[in-house]
């Protein structure tokens, strides 16, 4: 959903500039992301799209998938063909170097996963995120409870937050949105999912598995996507804090903020509205791919 609604933005609304993905080990492993990234990108009609294929484990240990959007990520639906789009010969973590040096202020990077691609990029280049315009971060917790893109790979949050800075680095926390954003399953599939559009119809389906067991619908990655594609309307309040996490026994992977730090790292999002998140989502989302031919099928 969040590749789908950055795509629509670009398209549509005049961006920003779909550029590229990279793929990472998260609810599927790395070589399904590959795949469904593919599947993606061919429903959009994006194969302009630059496909990066990054790390396949974490600097230590995660932890293990529970398949919340199924088995394949995408629902589970017998996907049948999909037109396959070639990586880039090098890694994810070079891609990224390479696409900072090459649009410097003007790249913004919206990580939705595991940071293990972001952390290498700045292990090998110290200046990464004072190169791009601007870093998001859909993940962690503001509670004593491990959220799961950081506690797939603590040790890359570490990394990344510790060269952050608060013009650059934005964190999108799970229990903001949850406090914020948690919509009715009604909503989702009566008012959302019944846009007569191809992606709509599609992402019901890539959606079928994680709808069937749940009574709400708050998904954090389309939250910080919506962050990133329209950050005016939707943040009420961010605050400047010292963001750390946890990697020993029970405060693995466990997200902390330091609000009064003079040495801020990082802007926390710590409200957002409902209705204007909703609304963009009604609005992207009843508009279609330019570019797809729509011979796609499941």
């Amino acid at each position: 959903m969040a590749i789908f609604m950055a795509s629509l933005k670009d398209e549509n609304f005049g961006g920003p500039k779909l550029t590229a993905l990279t793929t990472t080990f998260g609810n599927v492993e790395e070589s399904q992301a590959f795949i469904n990234s593919q599947i993606i990108l061919d429903v959009a009609g994006r194969s302009d799209v630059m496909l990066f294929r990054g790390s396949t484990e974490p600097f230590v240990k995660g932890i293990e998938s529970d398949y919340f959007f199924g088995r394949d990520g995408l629902g589970d639906n017998g996907l049948q063909s999909y037109r396959p789009i070639r990586a880039q010969n090098v890694h994810a973590a070079l891609g990224l170097i390479q696409m900072a040096s090459r649009y410097r202020e003007k790249l913004i990077v919206a990580a939705i996963g595991a940071l293990t691609n972001i952390a290498l990029a700045i292990k090998l280049d110290p200046e990464f995120i004072n190169k791009v315009g601007h870093l998001y971060i859909g993940g962690g917790n503001i509670n004593d409870e491990a959220e799961f893109n950081i506690a797939m790979d603590p040790e890359a949050y570490h990394i990344v937050v510790s060269h952050g800075q608060p013009d650059k680095l934005t964190l999108v926390p799970f229990t903001t949105i949850y406090a914020n954003q948690n919509i009715t399953e009604d909503w989702r599939i009566n008012k959302l999912g019944t846009l007569p559009t191809s992606i709509m119809k599609r992402q019901n389906a890539f959606e079928r598995v994680s709808m069937a067991n749940s009574t709400y619908w708050c998904l954090l990655d389309p939250a910080a996507m919506a962050i990133v594609l329209d950050e005016d309307d939707i943040v009420v309040e961010a605050k400047y804090a010292k963001a750390t996490v946890g990697t020993c026994d029970s405060e693995r992977g466990v997200t902390r903020y330091d609000f009064e730090s003079a040495n801020a790292t990082a802007r926390v999002v710590t409200e957002v509205k409902k209705e204007p998140y909703q609304d963009l989502l009604l609005k992207l989302f009843a508009k279609d791919s330019k570019r797809a031919p729509w011979n796609w099928k499941l």
